[in-house]
């Protein structure tokens, strides 16, 4: 009698433990509709040194917003979206109009238009660890992408966590030559939280005297992080 009630109670546990987990859609970390748009934060770092103590480097600080602004079908039977890009300096200052993307989804990627450069920015169904060739569409050359820390929370500097998260990412390592690292991450009902780029180009003369020790001699970090986003 006393294996039976604990039978009947682990699997109660089991019942409930599996209805109460919500299922994520994979389609939910790039949600597509008329209206929604995003405000980031943008924090650049311009670096073009003549020598290893010199002065060459450029910060610039803005935002942008992002706004689905229309949407037709493609002859791939789906939808394309219209993005419309504008930049401001600060909150003080009006929105400038910057430029236009397109984004849409097939049965399994998601590509984003980017200045008439199409990106697979990733594909379905979302398994941790999946590689993927980001220009499929492009003729820039094969660069990869790895999906990681699948439906992991995320935090940015400002302190604002999202529970369900992944990261597109990329690191073509660190050398003592150059440094190539690039990270997007994404959160579930909400689309791109996060973006972080790093193209350094490191002293790489034996008669420099910071020579292997990674002094960046040109090159450009830049950090995208999400302030606000909503429908409109």
């Amino acid at each position: 009698m006393r294996k039976n009630v604990v039978y009947w109670f682990s699997v109660l546990l089991i019942g409930c433990s599996s209805s109460d987990s919500p299922q994520i859609s994979d389609q939910s970390y790039f949600p597509l509709r008329v209206g929604n748009f995003w405000i980031y934060q943008i924090n650049e770092t311009d670096i073009l040194r003549l020598t290893c103590n010199g002065n060459g480097v450029t910060l610039k600080n803005y935002q942008s917003k992002e706004l689905i602004s229309d949407s037709s079908k493609n002859t791939e039977g789906s939808y394309t979206y219209t993005i419309h890009r504008y930049t401001r300096p600060d909150t003080t200052q009006p929105w400038v109009d910057l430029d236009t993307w397109t984004a849409r989804t097939n049965s399994n990627q998601v590509i984003v238009n980017e200045s008439n450069i199409p990106y697979v920015k990733f594909i379905y169904p979302l398994v941790e660890k999946t590689v993927w060739n980001i220009n499929s569409y492009n003729n820039i050359g094969i660069s990869y992408d790895t999906l990681r820390n699948l439906r992991q929370p995320f935090t940015l500097a400002t302190g604002e966590k999202f529970q369900n998260t992944f990261s597109a990412r990329s690191d073509n390592g660190e050398f003592i030559i150059y440094h190539d690292k690039h990270m997007e991450v994404y959160a579930s009902s909400i689309g791109l939280v996060y973006k972080e780029s790093e193209q350094l180009h490191y002293f790489n003369s034996t008669n420099d005297p910071c020579y292997g020790q990674r002094v960046a001699k040109n090159g450009s970090i830049y950090i995208q992080s999400l302030i606000s986003y909503g429908h409109q």
